[in-house]
């Protein structure tokens, strides 16, 4: 029992950590702000850990394109985006530094080294979610989606 509660509260700090790396690695980027924020609920079963980063200026945007690996918008998505309708994009990545792709074990994307990206163009934002399970990821695309189908009305 000693050493399940070990093990346990090793989870949990080890979870903060990484958190707590995340802010750490793109607080001190100029041209951004960033917020970290555990346990966010994504729906009301499913929460996870979640750092934002925003641009605050254009050459913030810039560095994030760079360090994310952001597209350029099509003539088409950039005059939406004038017209105040959101671009979102997704992808899997890696926790430890999500500007790289997720790791794969045996043709496999490791979830526990792994992390869900979603870009904002409206709002210039990249939001890394971080989970611990399949379904909690599930969860994360479906809200991303959700957002999506209410950003295209």
């Amino acid at each position: 029992m000693k050493h399940l509660l070990f093990a346990l509260a090793l989870l949990v700090s080890l979870r903060a950590s990484a958190q707590t790396d995340l802010y750490s690695r793109y607080a001190s980027q100029p041209g951004v702000k960033v917020a970290s924020v555990s346990n966010f609920a994504i729906d009301s079963a499913t929460r996870a850990d979640v750092t934002v980063i925003e641009a605050v200026d254009d050459s913030g945007w810039q560095w994030m394109k760079n360090e994310f690996h952001i597209a350029d918008l099509s003539p088409e998505q950039q005059a939406g985006l004038r017209e105040g309708n959101d671009a979102v994009l997704f992808a899997r990545r890696s926790r430890a530094n999500p500007s790289s792709n997720a790791p794969v074990v045996n043709e496999q994307i490791a979830v526990a080294a792994s992390c869900y990206i979603g870009i904002s163009y409206l709002s210039r934002a990249v939001y890394i979610f971080c989970a611990d399970t399949e379904e909690q990821y599930d969860a994360i695309v479906t809200m991303l989606v959700k957002k999506i189908m209410r950003n295209s009305r």
